[in-house]
């Protein structure tokens, strides 16, 4: 019975190890469902094929241990891995609930939100009217993003503009 402990302990802790490594460098090795990347876990996420790799890591390892050190596992080395295997099951879920809490996502703009915010006036789109039309640039989120503007002052493509308003599709600087 010592083999079994061994063997189970010596793959699990194998694929542990490649998943571990694989993260590093950016690689995946997914056997498990989607991932939405929400800060909240469900029942899904802990009973997964990363789960029961834990799990077994767990209650294997207290096994294997046990069975190393005394050639003898008892019917209460049994409830004791199963109790580790959960304990293991557990904290990944918290680790896991940690790091989605830590993601960070560009919040992206648009519409009135814009408002008060600094761009540059990208390119001269012409005369509308009273009202001069330009493509101008804003930092939003991550990025920059083009947006189409009027004004009724002429402006210079490079000048820096401040969004006063948004009506009718058009930014108003």
């Amino acid at each position: 019975m010592e083999q079994v402990y061994y063997s189970i302990a010596t793959i699990v802790y194998a694929i542990f190890f490649i998943r571990f490594i694989l993260s590093w460098v950016g690689g995946e090795f997914e056997l498990d469902g989607d991932f939405d990347g929400d800060a909240d876990l469900d029942v899904s996420d802990v009973v997964s094929f990363k789960g029961l790799t834990h799990f077994l890591m767990g209650a294997s390892g207290w096994l294997s241990v046990k069975s190393w050190a005394t050639h003898n596992v008892e019917w209460w080395d049994y409830l004791i891995a199963i109790a580790l295997g959960i304990i293991f099951v557990i904290v990944l879920y918290f680790i896991y609930k940690l790091m989605m809490s830590l993601e960070t996502k560009p919040e992206i703009l648009t519409g009135k939100d814009l408002v008060g915010h600094e761009g540059k006036v990208y390119l001269f789109l012409g005369k509308e009217g009273d009202y001069f039309k330009y493509q101008i640039t804003v930092q939003n989120g991550a990025g920059t993003m083009e947006c189409t503007a009027k004004s009724s002052t002429k402006y210079c493509v490079g000048d820096m503009v401040t969004i006063s308003d948004f009506v009718n599709a058009y930014y108003i600087i």
